[in-house]
């Protein structure tokens, strides 16, 4: 969300405040504070501009003072008076849509996936063309799980703008959601076609191939991923084990790949997921115990340790705990995130 929020501050900046009266000098100060980081500050500046918005040579400049000042306020979790601040500014200038965009942007943040779908439409009976209206809708259907309503939302987002990649790289990823993988890597494709070096893409299209079983083009995705953004070394050793190392049962080779993505980030969690896996095709039942409860340590509410702590538990001949850690797997959104591997598992083994 910040990137999309600096974009809208700069033009704030280049908008040469040429006036000097009290509310173009402490709106200018504010913007200057808010945008190194300073938010307390810009808020106070904000607040002595909004008192004298009388001297605002527009409504618009009104509302945008009331939208920064919620972007302050959101930086400080004070959610309730960004809200507020967001509000006003729509109050004051109904059809201006970047009240709108903030709003709905706090509010996907914020997981309120139907009020930012909502907000998104009032901002979009203003501007149906409104790309990053579009986008936000989209992404809020995304994660309610919605694909048909995210494909057309985005859809029309990609006809205003055909180089828009992040709808492209999502629309992507609706595909790999629906386990179209092809379809997955035909909008990969166009994402890197229009920028190269886009890691992500380059990682979620490592993905699809090794679905499609070719594990060399994953490992070429993957590690030219690696290449590109050094800092995800981790997750790109992540993924050579569990798409690929796993995929063959080569589980020697995945302990390493788990191993050095473990190394670079003790604290992410997945990898000790998937190391206990592999440490329970080894026969390492006590390692592969330790791993697993490390990673639920590190994020409980990662269904797919607890798919694993069954299958461990299977293993160690502790049926009845392995059905309750499937049971939790289940209530907590397994099949929704992933398949239906761990029903058919609690149908096998439990009674």
């Amino acid at each position: 969300m910040y990137r999309f929020f600096l974009l809208l501050f700069v033009s704030v900046l280049s908008c040469g405040l040429s006036a000097q009266n009290n509310f173009s000098k402490y709106y200018s100060e504010a913007a200057e504070n808010t945008d190194k980081g300073n938010y307390q500050l810009g808020i106070e500046n904000f607040n002595k501009a909004i008192a004298f918005k009388e001297e605002a040579k527009n409504k618009y400049k009104i509302a945008d003072a009331y939208i920064y000042r919620a972007y302050c306020r959101y930086q400080l979790k004070n959610y309730k008076a960004a809200i507020k601040d967001v509000n006003e500014a729509i109050a004051i200038k109904p059809e201006y849509t970047k009240g709108y965009q903030f709003k709905a942007t706090f509010l996907l943040d914020m997981k309120n996936y139907d009020s930012c779908i909502a907000v998104c439409a009032k901002g979009l009976s203003y501007q149906s063309s409104n790309e990053e209206l579009l986008f936000t809708k989209a992404k809020a259907s995304f994660n309610k799980k919605e694909y048909s309503v995210c494909h057309g939302t985005l859809v029309q987002a990609i006809e205003i703008n055909p180089n828009n990649t992040d709808a492209i790289r999502l629309l992507a990823c609706v595909y790999q959601k629906r386990k179209q993988w092809d379809s997955s890597l035909v909008y990969f494709n166009k994402v890197l076609e229009i920028d190269p070096l886009d890691y992500v893409s380059l990682f979620d299209r490592g993905i699809s191939k090794s679905h499609l079983k070719d594990f060399s083009g994953a490992q070429v995705d993957i590690e030219k991923a690696m290449q590109i953004d050094t800092a995800s070394k981790f997750i790109g050793y992540n993924n050579l084990g569990f798409f690929l190392d796993l995929e063959k049962k080569d589980y020697e080779k995945a302990l390493e790949s788990f191993n050095k993505s473990i190394a670079l980030a003790p604290g992410f969690a997945y990898a000790y997921s998937n190391r206990a896996f592999a440490k329970l095709q080894l026969g390492d039942i006590k390692g592969a115990y330790a791993d697993i409860h490390k990673s639920l340590s590190l994020d409980p509410e990662n269904t797919y340790a607890y798919k694993n702590l069954g299958l461990i538990q299977l293993r160690d001949k502790k049926t009845k705990a392995a059905c309750k850690s499937f049971s939790k797997a289940i209530d907590m959104g397994y099949t929704e995130a992933y398949d239906n591997a761990v029903e058919l598992l609690q149908k096998e083994n439990c009674p």
